[in-house]
């Protein structure tokens, strides 16, 4: 099937400038660019002069680590903002490998009794879900150094140091995924205890990685007080063993925002250096797993261990003078695995059903989720995150799950319109759309090494996006099929999306 898109303002990712063009497609590529207007195509759409870019890249999806990648695989939320590709297991998750077909490690953030695991290889994975053909996106997966780490030591009360046999094998496995396409790996360090993980562990995982020719991506292992030391360590790892790093959701929290300049300062100061990238989001407001709220001195991996002493009055007490200060009423339970009749419900709600106050509605969220939720609050400085979006080390991600049943007035807007909305900032900015376009599309797809996507170029897939002057998404297609029109999700879109395999050695 061929169909043309005529008369359209051509953003083709390169960074380089607008042109008038036609674009022509065969099937699922790009057959050519240029002047078709006599040419007879099965399918013709009118560009009227609207810009034609390359389909978005999101670096930063967690449908994942929600489990949404299952419960609704074409990603509505993401093809109605111009997302064709997207990059999951970050922050030490992945669904693979799993070397006892578990989805324990996800627990925090969903409900994981109705997945039936049946695979334990990346590659199995991979194709389990290419059997499927549900999927809406191109996906491509990091391992999660975590999950690997955990069904090593098998004991998820205990941290310590890798023996010297336990990171053979751990570096076996990480070899065998990168095999099996893996586009990296990712290290979730913020978490506890993952900030104790120790230098060395990191040198010799990268090292493999290093290897392949692939990313690593982390989670700092202090994004607030102590975020400058982490993200010289960051920088030291990618300058020592010279590869490509992503810092995951590098963010200006309230409170903190000379620590940020500080840091995103050293990172574009470092680029000679050091190849290291972070991503970032539009929004001043954070997806924060609960029990992240709980005061360093009761954290434990146990978590029925710290629900008991959160019992305690004293402790309770304690406790509440160390949460953030919330405006309950613009808190969003975003996510409570078990009592899903949560979702989207506000904090202020929650508290007055229960009769309680801020600080004790927490608390009893903790309890009633068993430390499992997640909320979503403005928590970030809106000024810093402007200027981290014009960095030259700045990447642009959604930083969520596709949320395609959530009801729209709960629905964070980043879940369904991250990538609209940095282009309007973008351009309110001063930054033009062909440098804005070249950061959600070229750019990562040089970065992942993604083959034949990223551009409007002949021979590359027709993963495209049709924008108006607004920058409103008009038009999303993948791999040649129409999945967005008019704004809309195409009810004739079922699947269009491909498991992508990263290829080089």
């Amino acid at each position: 099937m061929t169909t043309l898109i005529k008369n359209i303002i051509l953003a083709d990712g390169s960074g380089r400038s607008l042109q008038k063009a036609d674009v022509l497609i065969r099937d699922e590529k790009i057959a050519s660019v240029g002047n078709f207007s006599s040419y007879k195509a099965d399918k013709i759409i009118f560009g009227n002069e609207l810009y034609l870019c390359p389909g978005f890249i999101d670096l930063n999806s967690s449908s994942d680590r929600y489990l949404t990648l299952f419960s609704s695989p074409l990603c509505k939320d993401f093809l109605i903002q111009g997302v064709t590709s997207m990059l999951i297991g970050h922050c030490g998750f992945s669904l693979a490998p799993s070397f006892y077909g578990s989805l324990n490690h996800f627990w925090s953030w969903s409900k994981t009794n109705h997945i039936n695991l049946n695979w334990k290889k990346v590659g199995e994975f991979l194709a389990v879900l290419e059997k499927q053909k549900k999927i809406g996106v191109n996906l491509a997966t990091l391992v999660g150094h975590r999950v690997i780490r955990e069904d090593i030591v098998k004991d998820p009360h205990e941290f310590r140091n890798l023996t010297a046999n336990e990171l053979r094998v751990f570096r076996f496995v990480l070899t065998q995924a990168l095999k099996e396409g893996a586009f990296g790996m990712s290290t979730g360090l913020g978490y506890f205890p993952y900030q104790d993980t120790g230098y060395h562990e990191l040198r010799a995982l990268v090292d493999v990685v290093k290897q392949f020719g692939r990313i690593y991506t982390t989670h700092l292992k202090n994004e607030k007080h102590f975020i400058l030391d982490a993200v010289k360590e960051t920088i030291r790892l990618s300058q020592e063993m010279g590869m490509t790093t992503i810092i995951s959701h590098l963010r200006p929290f309230l409170g903190f925002e000379k620590d940020f300049e500080s840091s995103l300062k050293l990172i574009e100061e470092k680029t000679a250096q050091a190849d290291v990238y972070f991503d970032v989001n539009p929004f001043d407001a954070s997806a924060v797993p609960i029990d992240s709220l709980i005061p360093d001195s009761l954290k434990n991996s146990d978590r029925n261990l710290i629900i008991e002493k959160l019992k305690d009055e004293k402790v309770a007490k304690e406790a509440k003078k160390a949460f953030p200060r919330l405006k309950a009423d613009e808190t969003i339970i975003l996510n409570a695995p078990g009592i899903e009749s949560l979702n989207g419900k506000t904090l202020l709600e929650f508290a007055q059903n229960r009769d309680l106050k801020e600080g004790a509605a927490l608390l009893a969220l903790m309890e009633a989720t068993r430390l499992r939720a997640v909320i979503f609050y403005k928590n970030l400085n809106p000024q810093e995150i402007e200027k981290s979006l014009l960095s030259s080390r700045s990447l642009i991600s959604s930083n969520s799950p596709n949320f395609d049943d959530l009801p729209l007035p709960f629905k964070p807007e980043r879940a369904y319109k991250s990538f609209p909305v940095f282009l309007k900032k973008a351009s309110s900015l001063g930054m033009n759309i062909e440098k804005a376009v070249h950061k959600i599309s070229g750019l990562p797809a040089k970065i992942l090494n993604l083959e034949g996507r990223g551009f409007v170029s002949d021979n590359y897939f027709a993963d495209l996006v049709l924008l108006d002057k607004d920058f409103d998404v008009k038009m999303t297609m993948v791999n040649g099929k129409i999945a967005v029109e008019e704004g809309n999700i195409n009810p004739a879109f079922a699947s269009g999306g491909r498991v992508l395999r990263h290829r080089k050695k």
